[in-house]
């Protein structure tokens, strides 16, 4: 992850002696109850990606820690990510230096049918791909929470 273009620009809009901290999040649906098989939680896992992988790869260095379980409204779980990536924070490094870190949000991973749940759109259709207007799927989603059930909602594959 630190060999790309992407890790070097994001570098020069930090200020001088701060540094990326890429952030992973991770999550996939599990089965909390073995007797029904009703009852399911989505749980977010978080690392970073300036680890090594042999250290990712073993649990008991726990590279990542539990973060939430979804659904969390709005994903209000990310905006204190955003405002320390904007600010930075000050930490204690494995060199016992104290360096100033920039955590941002470089990697969210999910299997297919979670990107469409969180892209609100049918499992038959792209998660990634946008809508061609935006502002009227934003009308169809709200009328539809409202009770209303538009046509175009069931077209869209929402």
């Amino acid at each position: 992850m630190w060999m790309g273009d992407w890790w070097w620009e994001t570098q020069h809009h930090l200020p001088s002696g701060a540094t990326v901290t890429p952030v992973i999040l991770a999550s996939d649906k599990t089965e909390l109850s073995q007797f029904k098989g009703d009852k399911n939680a989505w749980p977010v896992y978080l690392s970073i990606g300036n680890l090594l992988k042999e250290v990712c790869h073993q649990p008991s260095c726990h590279a990542s820690i539990l973060l939430s379980y979804l659904p969390v409204s709005k994903l209000e779980m990310v905006q204190p990510l955003v405002d320390t990536g904007q600010s930075g924070v000050e930490i204690v490094c494995a060199d016992r230096q104290i360096w100033r870190v920039s955590p941002i949000l470089t990697a969210y991973i999910r299997d297919h049918p979670k990107q469409c749940l969180i892209a609100c759109c049918a499992e038959n259709q792209c998660p990634k791909c946008l809508p061609h207007d935006q502002t009227h799927t934003t009308c169809m989603l709200h009328a539809q929470a409202a009770g209303q059930y538009p046509p175009e909602f069931i077209a869209q594959g929402l």
